[in-house]
């Protein structure tokens, strides 16, 4: 309807104009008026093309005020367009995220069924556990009427009974491990469906060095000292609130040679508690001892490695050669007998500082530069290797 109104508007309005330019220039005709000193003729044309004129821009403004869409294709084409081509380009990025994200969704599927398998394979082991506790307990059951039975009988065999209580001690022995392998397995199907891991194998959980000539009593202490305290700073790392929870946990027969190894040393010995196996939250981590000499490598002052730069070739910069330079230095101290860290491989530290400062003085020689490093305190087997590093420039 609206549609309708603004066409006999604007029919009407082109009429009047067009009447109203046809008088005015029929008037200009017949009284020979001149218009910027013109011919009456010429004046009467100029007359009837203005009328034209107004025509066609009141029909353009009244749709521009009354459309809006005659507004847009006007003035906002270009807008428009932009817009457009904005959208196009979110909706595309909107396709890529959405490619990645179904490639991400497989990817954690795969995950999440590799678990789901491990979880099973726990899960028939811990059946197996309870078949094994269910025939000990018939087991110790038999055993024990067998033994009230023996109890009953004064005249049985003192030897018999001894047997038979040794036993059912045994049996007794092989529930509770049962019974503890069977809250490990719990255990282990939780943090596996969690997924973390405490600590790697290998990773070096603490360390400490012993004093020479120990006895075994006396490495027997030490050591289980040495133990409480690790135990002690990991539960305080790993934030666990009960003082009386054990972290790591340790086989008799593993203790004991290590106590022997202790026991009566010439030179003080470096003691490495080591994870002997990939450990889940939520359980104590199997460690190992390995035990070093604890030698002094490099005194105080003493140089370590020295080079000069240019030996390193020209393919490289200034930092990729002071970078060589430290890895020299980390393999010759390897080689001197540090201890380095299994998962990481790294003996020492150097301060970013000082690395900075190095690589801009090596930059204003143009590379022409002799570094040498050397400890900056005494270093032993079990390190770390902290090291002053001095340049000097190298003479052509």
């Amino acid at each position: 309807m609206l549609g309708v109104v603004i066409v006999l508007i604007l029919m009407v309005m082109g009429g009047i104009i067009a009447f109203l330019g046809d008088k005015i220039g029929s008037k200009v005709g017949k009284r020979r008026l001149t218009m910027f000193g013109l011919r009456p003729k010429y004046t009467s044309i100029i007359i009837t093309i203005v009328s034209g004129v107004l025509i066609s821009f009141l029909t353009v403004a009244v749709m521009t005020v009354v459309n809006e869409n005659v507004r847009i294709a006007l003035f906002g084409l270009n807008k428009l367009k932009a817009e457009m081509n904005e959208l196009n380009l979110q909706i595309e990025t909107k396709n890529k995220q959405l490619a990645e994200g179904k490639l991400l969704l497989a990817k954690r599927t795969d995950e999440y069924n590799e678990i789901n398998q491990r979880a099973n394979s726990i899960f028939e082991e811990l059946n197996d556990v309870e078949q094994q506790k269910a025939s000990v307990e018939a087991e110790l059951s038999l055993v024990q009427d067998a033994y009230n039975q023996a109890r009953q009988d004064i005249d049985a065999s003192a030897e018999e009974i001894k047997s038979l209580e040794q036993t059912k001690n045994e049996l007794s022995g092989n529930i509770e491990k049962l019974n503890n392998e069977r809250e490990n397995l719990i255990n282990n199907i939780t943090a596996i469906r969690e997924g973390t891991v405490a600590f790697r194998s290998g990773q070096v959980l603490g360390a400490g060095v012993l004093n020479a000539h120990l006895t075994k009593e006396q490495a027997d202490i030490a050591l289980d000292a040495l133990l409480n305290n690790v135990n002690s700073k990991l539960r305080t790392h790993m934030n666990i609130q009960d003082k009386n929870a054990t972290v790591i946990r340790v086989s008799q027969d593993v203790f004991n040679k290590a106590v022997l190894q202790l026991s009566n040393t010439t030179s003080p010995k470096l003691v490495r508690i080591i994870s002997a196996g990939n450990t889940l939250i939520g359980e104590p981590a199997v460690i190992d001892f390995a035990i070093y000499d604890n030698l002094l490598l490099y005194k105080r002052g003493e140089v370590i490695f020295s080079k000069n730069l240019l030996s390193y070739g020209k393919h490289l910069n200034a930092q990729g050669k002071v970078i060589l330079f430290l890895h020299d230095v980390n393999r010759v101290a390897r080689e001197k007998g540090v201890l380095f860290d299994p998962l990481t491989g790294s003996i020492g530290q150097f301060d970013g500082e000082d690395l900075a400062n190095i690589i801009r003085q090596v930059n204003e020689w143009n590379e022409k530069a002799i570094l040498t490093a050397t400890a900056k305190d005494n270093i032993y087997t079990e390190g770390p290797v902290v090291i002053n590093v001095r340049v000097e420039r190298a003479d052509n």
